[in-house]
């Protein structure tokens, strides 16, 4: 597995390929409406940003993540993957744990969310699997066609 700042072209290329359930969940929140039109829409918004990752599987993005600061010490997680992403899952849940989370809080981060559709099961496990639970049952009509999604979160004790 390695690990480099996102491009135009990886973002687009991994959001394309995208895994059924991640273009399901993405579209649920998006104005596109065809996968094209989602992976211009994330390829542009994410493709040059900072806080934005691509993981390869022998030269081949795989999977996009980012830790968006969406308000003061406090990130929104972004991740989707191809289907090939099983191949770099283990390496790649070791970094998030082991390298970059640490790496945030070092850096005051003290809250880590991310939201995910209602019955995504194996998304669920692997928010737990990284220090995430969840701290909302489904919230209905929480996307364009009245999806409901379930907000996980993270959070140091600052008190």
């Amino acid at each position: 597995m390695r690990i480099s700042e996102a491009t135009h072209d990886a973002v687009y290329d991994v959001a394309l390929n995208m895994r059924e359930r991640d273009f399901a969940e993405f579209s649920a929140v998006s104005f596109a409406n065809t996968r094209d039109e989602l992976a211009v829409t994330l390829a542009d918004r994410f493709g040059a940003s900072p806080e934005v990752h691509v993981g390869y599987h022998k030269d081949r993005p795989v999977c996009v993540g980012g830790s968006i600061l969406a308000r003061p010490n406090v990130i929104t997680l972004l991740f989707f993957a191809t289907d090939e992403f099983p191949r770099i899952a283990l390496p790649a849940t070791r970094y998030i744990k082991k390298q970059l989370f640490p790496r945030l809080v070092a850096a005051g981060i003290h809250r880590i969310e991310a939201v995910s559709m209602d019955g995504h099961v194996e998304t669920h496990a692997w928010l737990n699997t990284l220090g995430l639970e969840a701290e909302t049952g489904p919230m209905p009509g929480y996307g364009k066609g009245g999806e409901a999604f379930v907000q996980f979160a993270w959070c140091a004790d600052v008190r």
